[in-house]
């Protein structure tokens, strides 16, 4: 590379592994919230400073529209109102040496009335959602109800444009190289304001012209449109979305191709905010997304909005006797993004959301970590109003809960935890025409399926039972059979991540075994991913019927490859034989073995071998639990850092919904001092107990 093209590629910054590569540094990717437009700007050093001292080099903050712009036209960076001059408090924060996290929106949630969107935007009827009889969306949430912009609607675009350039005034001279942002984000939580039931919206007028551009990009033509639909379409003004439910196999292509228009709608808009907010001059750093809890019935794809944005992650508010969910969301990002990534981890909650104490944040932090988190964006850091359970308050004066969150950074910075790998040798396959088709068969209109996984439901809780046609209600059974395989290779202590079919190819190579449940309906991209599991020398495992059509209600004559395994029931009972048959055929790896079952261990690795373990008790109940070691150890705790040597199992006692976290070293053989057979029999059976202190 010429000196030219070096100097240019340390001008700028990048996502590489687990990092921000900053130029010439690294820069991990964790950071810590602190809203400056909440702050009184003499506050601002103290919480900055502080913030710091908790171990963190980079503070994120939103940009709130509406504060910024009470009156059309009226912007307010500081001239009148202090507390908003954003440029003031990045350059701060610079002084402190800490990089920026910035957040323009346009929308931003954050507990704002609103949602942080001013209202001559919300009032305009050019910009408001629209649902099936034409009248505005609007959204029940605290502190009032407000009608939902259109992500399809080009007055929308045109404001949110006039937005990006104000923001771009003030940050664009502060982005790295010039100044301290590295990171920036697009919009917050594109689900459709939580109003994401199957017919809710959007029927604007913008949005159904874009539906109809993505029904003849996706079937070809006007002609096999129509043939797929079962209807004689004259002109692509025929084509009109679905409003309702309709029952039977006639009506299927369309309903799935409604909800697969649903996640091209947000992934188009994203995409042009993304290309909106570079002509503006926000451009040169990495770009990313957040989704909100839920993303299990989401009308959203993490892989293909990565096509869009840097990188997409999920917000993370969970207590601690939600462990299954924090497990099932982590693998799911770990397996499909490109890099398992929190833009919200949550130390707190507003308080109207599900209580949550420190105790909980935690323990949803380190769980996630467990299961592959790699980053994340502690949220809040410093308190503010419409918020409670903050590490530091709103004075910049640390709380007592701010040590454990020390000592937590600490050992994810003094790891490189970022750069460890947690190794899975088992690949559940999440199929896409599946949660397409449980989203469509929902009933429960704007208590949405994501509405249902985030107050601890299933998704798939309330869908219908038809079957379409098909020999079971796939809607239903998928969820189930992916949640009967998770369990027993749980159950087994066998580690697997879970991929969303839209990832790419090479996602799903290197796995000894690669899991999707297939009834009669599957996509070919699914069955090509599957098909590239296989050539790279994956055990598939399906069933349990094999593919006839796809979505686009087209025959497939896919046949499975040599060797692959045909789940024909799908019972608790058979899911967990399969299991043990496959552990017995393929030997796979179970690491750090824990007992009894409640217990959950998780290992991640560097170049060396283990370095880390997480051992996990997720139930209400104390546990006395042994962990099998691969050889002698000794292992440090990664918070009080308590030294302990351990030989061939490790023995502790976990208090109810806890997480021990080790660091590991290899620890060498004692001189044998006696050749008496006891003696090696005793050395062999060796246990470390900790100690009651």
């Amino acid at each position: 590379m010429s000196r030219a093209g070096n100097t240019a590629k340390k001008r700028r910054v990048r996502l590489e592994g687990g990092v921000l590569r900053v130029g010439d540094d690294e820069q991990p990717l964790y950071s810590g919230a602190m809203h400056y437009f909440r702050l009184r700007p003499e506050r601002w050093r103290a919480g900055l400073v502080a913030l710091k001292d908790l171990g963190l080099e980079m503070v994120e903050t939103y940009v709130p529209w509406s504060v910024h712009e009470r009156e059309r036209g009226k912007l307010d960076f500081g001239q009148g109102d202090p507390r908003l001059d954003l440029g003031r408090f990045l350059d701060m924060a610079a002084e402190e040496g800490l990089r920026a996290f910035v957040r323009p929106g346009p929308h931003i949630n954050a507990e704002l009335t609103d949602f942080g969107l001013p209202r001559f935007v919300l009032e305009d009827k050019a910009v408001q959602a629209r649902s099936p009889r034409q009248n505005p969306v609007i959204l029940s949430f605290p502190p009032r109800m407000f009608p939902v912009p259109s992500y399809a609607s080009d007055t929308y675009h045109r404001l949110v444009g006039g937005w990006f350039d104000a923001v771009a005034e003030v940050v664009k001279p502060r982005l790295y190289p010039d100044g301290n942002v590295v990171l920036l984000q697009v919009d917050n939580e594109a689900t459709g304001f939580f109003r994401d039931g199957p017919f809710g919206q959007d029927y604007h007028p913008d949005a159904v012209a874009l539906y109809r551009r993505f029904l003849l990009a996706r079937h070809g033509d006007l002609e096999a449109l129509g043939r797929a639909h079962g209807e004689p379409y004259a002109s692509v003004d025929d084509v009109v979305p679905p409003t309702e439910f309709r029952p039977g196999r006639q009506a299927l292509t369309q309903l799935l191709d409604w909800a697969a228009f649903r996640e091209h709608l947000m992934e188009h808009a994203l995409g042009r905010m993304r290309r909106r907010m570079s002509r503006a001059g926000l451009s040169g750093v990495p770009v990313v997304h957040n989704l909100p809890l839920g993303d299990g019935g989401q009308a959203a794809s993490v892989p293909a909005l990565e096509k869009t944005v840097s990188l997409v992650g999920f917000d993370y508010y969970h207590a601690a006797r939600e462990h299954r969910t924090i497990k099932r969301r982590t693998l799911a990002l770990a397996g499909s993004s490109k890099l398992a990534y929190a833009p919200e981890m949550g130390a707190g909650a507003p308080p109207w959301f599900t209580p949550l104490s420190h105790e909980d944040s935690l323990y949803c932090a380190q769980v996630a970590c467990a299961y592959g988190l790699r980053g994340f964006n502690l949220y809040m850091t410093v308190d503010r109003d419409r918020w409670y359970g903050a590490p530091i308050d709103a004075m910049g004066r640390p709380r007592p809960e701010a040590r454990a969150w020390k000592a937590f950074f600490a050992f994810l910075t003094r790891t490189r935890f970022f750069e460890l790998e947690r190794k899975a040798e088992v690949a559940l396959v999440i199929p896409r025409e599946y949660r397409r088709l449980a989203r469509i068969s929902h009933t429960l209109g704007p208590i949405s399926p994501s509405t249902l996984e985030a107050i601890g439901a299933s998704p798939v809780d309330a869908c219908r039972r038809d079957t379409y046609g098909f020999s079971e209600p796939i809607q239903l059974r998928y969820w189930h059979m992916l949640a009967s395989f998770a369990r027993a290779l749980t159950a087994a202590g066998i580690p697997y991540l879970a991929i969303d079919s839209d990832a790419p190819p090479k996602r799903f190579e290197g796995y000894a075994v690669v899991y999707s449940p297939t009834w009669e309906l599957a996509d070919d991209e699914r069955l090509a991913a599957l098909d590239a599991a296989a050539n790279s020398g994956a055990r598939l495992v399906i069933g349990p019927r094999l593919p006839e059509v796809d979505s686009r209600g087209r025959a497939t004559d896919w046949s499975a490859p040599a060797g692959t395994l045909v789940l024909d029931a799908g019972g608790d009972d058979e899911v967990t034989e399969c299991v043990a048959q496959l552990d017995q055929e393929l030997g796979l790896a179970h690491p750090f073995r824990a007992h009894p079952t409640p217990v959950e261990t998780s290992v991640h690795d560097d170049a060396d071998g283990p370095r880390v373990l997480f051992v996990i008790n997720p139930s209400r109940r104390a546990q006395r639990a042994s962990v099998v070691l691969p050889r002698p150890m000794r292992l440090r705790d990664a918070l009080s850092l308590t030294a302990l040597d351990a030989g061939a199992t490790l023995e502790l006692d976990l208090p109810g919904q806890s997480c021990r976290i080790f660091e590991l070293e290899s620890r060498p053989r004692a001189r044998r001092t006696s050749t008496r057979p006891e003696a090696s029999a005793n050395q062999g059976e060796s246990k470390a107990k900790e100690s009651a202190s």
